[in-house]
């Protein structure tokens, strides 16, 4: 690495861009700035002799007044003027998410009416609105008190990273520790600032902001010597610095006439005590080459005229700048206030020519005879009525007036005509013309004529839009996808929504609404309110509009109209409980109910009676049969039983005759022995 040069060279080098930049205390754009906030205040065009009209034409303000109207009215409220476009690493909803991240950062953390209301003043009568837009790191110390925690509970919070200078001692009543210690809130945030255009510092021949192309950009401010040391600069450095160096911007032209008509011409005092001593600080962004390894790079110097304090590379310029009229291959655009100023000089001059006349006419020069009047005294009493002694009738006679010329209301109506061609803001769009509303103009026509009138105003819108809104838009995202470590709840109408930026990637496209001139929006939501009517008419597509696209059309034409929460006077259709019968048909169906269950009781209980019947025939068939089979039985165990007997009776006999046969011939014998005579 070769550093080719060293801090003496580098700081001498961009402070003489900066004494060189458009926007330094004598530059032409300083003193065209100067003219243009005399302009807007009535200070200009300056009567031309004592004793005439001091009367000044409001054009400038009133040109500048209409049109940053126009621009807030569209873009204060921030309704759908932009979404983020989805691709392949962030899908609709996350680019939904973002974009109501952005917003809230925009209008709720930042106050984004006023930076923007600021902005497109300064755009408008400083040819560049310039914001400011960083990552402010922002710790916040609060001391809080505790007792009763155990010696487990104490660790633990001595743990956590948050807590610092933790004092814990035992309490002897209670037995528990108590004490104190620091909490540290993280409360950084993206910060945006509108810069005054006089603190702006822009190359002289800057054709674009892209960061690939700046030569010179720098934002010079007055600090106090306590904040430079609140920002960890160095101590013996920031004791180096005086305020006659900031002099110059306290009493730069532009200051001087912006303030002029609240401020005295007193010089400005000295600082109460040095610590809050005014010095001017210089953060310049500067492309140079410190390394023969590797080019041009763009860096951050931070410097106090030729005191260097730091510097470093850096990626962008955190610059966003608002141009209502750009100029092809020039930065700074054309210069709205100054395409009034001739209209203000001769509407002026003219005006002030009539009311001359008039005060000539109503009390006119004379012309009185030396000698004539008894009492000069009498001519010089300009009151109504009263004496005048003359010694002649020929004594006093009234000086000549030249006749009005007859073409100056003409020529004024043509200058308003012609004011109405440059600025575009047309008379009828602000109230001031008396014909816009007759028999032969409808109200349709009149809003035609505001509506074709207003074209270059919202060229104005569509540039603001474009040129600042998206691309402060992509750096809230980016700078919140750099810093932000964990999940986020931002507030959207009303109710909290989490948000995980970590899962986010950097944007680079956005859509835009087209509804950005003069009650466009409220057109289009007409639009869409007739679109409704037809589809909710047309019976051949009811299938396709459903109660979510239904849903959808009624949300957009109410933002289109201005009505941001209509979310929280309609609910979504899946959050809708299904609907709920009448209560009188409830009960009708529950008495036929009743009825039914009632007749298919007495149907069930009829055929469980008839089932029964049938079983108990059944049975009682059954059973006769069983008595049929056991009477048969019994009739054959009686016959069989009665041949059983009858064959052993039979054997009995027949074994009774066999034994008899076999004992007769012993009986014999025995009789004979006993009986032996015969």
């Amino acid at each position: 690495m070769t550093k080719i040069l060293d801090d003496t060279s580098i700081v001498t080098r961009v402070y003489h861009k900066a004494m060189e930049s458009v926007g330094w205390f004598d530059s032409k754009l300083s003193k065209e700035r100067e003219r243009m906030e005399q302009y807007y205040n009535g200070q200009l065009p300056k009567r031309t002799s004592i004793g005439s009209s001091s009367f000044v034409s409001t054009d400038v303000y009133d040109a500048v007044e209409m049109l940053k109207s126009n621009l807030l009215e569209v873009f204060s409220g921030c309704d759908d003027i932009a979404r983020f476009d989805a691709d392949q690493d962030m899908g609709i909803d996350d680019c939904d998410a973002a974009t109501q991240y952005a917003r809230n950062i925009i209008f709720q953390q930042n106050e984004g009416y006023a930076i923007f209301s600021d902005i497109i003043h300064n755009g408008l009568i400083a040819r560049i609105g310039p914001a400011k837009v960083w990552w402010e790191k922002k710790m916040v110390e609060e001391e809080r008190t505790f007792e009763g925690l155990t010696l487990d509970e104490v660790h633990g919070l001595a743990a956590q990273e948050e807590i610092e200078e933790l004092d814990a001692k035992i309490d002897p009543e209670s037995g528990g520790f108590k004490g104190s210690y620091v909490h540290r809130i993280d409360k950084s945030q993206v910060k945006i600032l509108q810069v005054p255009p006089e603190e702006f510092l822009i190359a002289p021949r800057l054709v674009t902001f892209d960061k690939e192309h700046i030569e010179y950009l720098g934002h010079r401010t007055l600090k106090t010597k306590a904040e430079l040391l609140a920002m960890g600069l160095d101590k013996d450095k920031v004791s180096q610095v005086h305020y006659d160096d900031a002099k110059g911007l306290d009493l730069s032209p532009e200051v001087l006439a912006r303030n002029a008509p609240i401020e005295s011409l007193q010089a400005l005092d000295n600082a109460v005590q040095p610590e809050v001593e005014k010095v001017m600080l210089y953060e310049s962004y500067c492309t140079l080459v410190l390394d023969t390894d590797r080019g041009a790079r763009l860096y951050r110097i931070l410097h106090a005229g030729y005191l260097l304090f730091e510097y470093e590379e850096v990626d962008e310029h955190p610059f966003i700048v608002y141009v209502p009229l750009p100029i092809p291959h020039l930065a700074m655009g054309n210069n709205f206030a100054l395409r009034v100023v001739p209209v203000q000089n001769a509407r002026s001059v003219l005006i002030r020519a009539v009311l001359d006349h008039a005060a000539m006419t109503v009390s006119p020069r004379w012309q009185v005879v030396n000698g004539g009047l008894m009492n000069p005294r009498e001519m010089l009493d300009n009151r109504m009525g009263g004496i005048v002694n003359v010694r002649r009738p020929d004594t006093v006679a009234p000086l000549q007036v030249p006749n009005l010329n007859p073409f100056v209301f003409e020529i004024l109506q043509l200058l308003e005509a012609n004011n109405e061609k440059t600025t575009g803001v047309s008379s009828l769009s602000q109230g001031l013309n008396k014909d816009a509303l007759s028999k032969q103009n409808s109200r349709g026509l009149v809003g035609d004529l505001v509506s074709l009138s207003t074209q270059r105003s919202k060229i104005a819108a569509r540039n603001f839009a474009n040129n600042f809104f998206v691309p402060l838009m992509f750096r809230v995202i980016k700078l919140a996808i750099l810093n932000e470590k964990q999940q986020k709840i931002i507030e959207v109408a009303g109710k909290p929504i989490k948000v995980d930026v970590t899962k986010w990637s950097e944007r680079r496209t956005a859509t835009v609404s087209m509804h950005l001139g003069y009650d466009e929006k409220d057109a289009a939501a007409q639009k869409l309110g007739t679109l409704y009517k037809e589809l909710a008419s047309d019976p051949s597509i009811a299938t396709m509009f459903t109660s979510q696209n239904r849903f959808n059309l009624i949300v957009d034409a109410a933002k289109m109209a201005g009505v941001s929460t209509i979310n929280r006077y309609i609910t979504p259709p899946n959050m809708v409980p299904p609907p709920q019968p009448d209560p009188l048909k409830t009960r009708e169906l529950d008495i036929k109910q009743t009825t039914a269950q009632a007749a298919m009781l007495t149907a069930q209980a009829k055929q469980t009676d008839d089932e029964r019947r049938a079983a108990y025939e059944a049975g009682k068939l059954q059973l006769d049969q069983v008595r049929e089979q056991v009477g048969a039985m019994e009739k054959d165990r009686t016959l069989n039983r009665q041949d059983l007997e009858t064959a052993a009776r039979v054997d009995v006999a027949d074994r009774q005759m066999a034994l008899e046969e076999q004992l007769r011939p012993q009986e014999i014998q025995a009789k004979a022995v006993i009986s032996p005579n015969p």
